[in-house]
């Protein structure tokens, strides 16, 4: 299996007051695709960070990964692909949020040697989702920064991908 999870239990607190998933057990077979679906408030994307080795489980090691500790094992970082919202976003105290990075930084130039590693896979991306390798991140808008980060996070193959809510700020068509 792609994903395996045996008696999964997450709260964000300490005294665990606010249990967010709890005895959750769950197995994917690699190859397959599984959407997540619930209420706002319900835990899909705590799974998914989970998932993505973002938070810590409990009990450790209650999630495997293609066999490996989903938190722990960094093999991961080279199987394991995890978008989500907050990409390149930073919080800021009197803003109360996250506000973007507003980084004078050409697209070519960022993760340049992951781009020269995969150079046709970076051109399929970029023609597909319709990206000038020049544009300046801190000229672009909500959806073209999220083109860039779908850009960034698929360019190196992987074995698992985990998404979550990745259409937020790009148009229908």
């Amino acid at each position: 299996n792609a994903i395996e999870v045996e008696d999964l239990s997450f709260a964000y607190d300490s005294n665990a007051s606010n249990v967010i998933l709890q005895g959750l057990s769950m197995s994917n077979p690699t190859g397959s695709r599984t959407l997540l679906i619930g209420a706002n408030g319900s835990g899909k994307s705590t799974l998914l960070r989970i998932l993505g080795g973002r938070h810590l489980p409990s009990p450790d090691g209650c999630v495997r990964v293609l066999g490996l500790n989903a938190f722990r094992d960094t093999k991961l970082n080279f199987h394991r692909a995890y978008l989500d919202c907050d990409w390149g976003m930073r919080t800021v105290a009197f803003a109360g949020a996250g506000v973007p990075l507003m980084a004078d930084i050409p697209v070519f130039k960022m993760m340049e040697k992951l781009q020269k590693t995969y150079p046709a896979r970076r051109d399929e991306l970029v023609e597909m989702l319709g990206i000038d390798l020049n544009w300046r991140m801190h000229q672009l808008s909500d959806g073209q920064r999220r083109r860039v980060q779908i850009l960034i996070g698929l360019i190196r193959p992987f074995k698992v991908l985990l998404l979550d809510e990745i259409t937020t700020s790009l148009d229908v068509c």
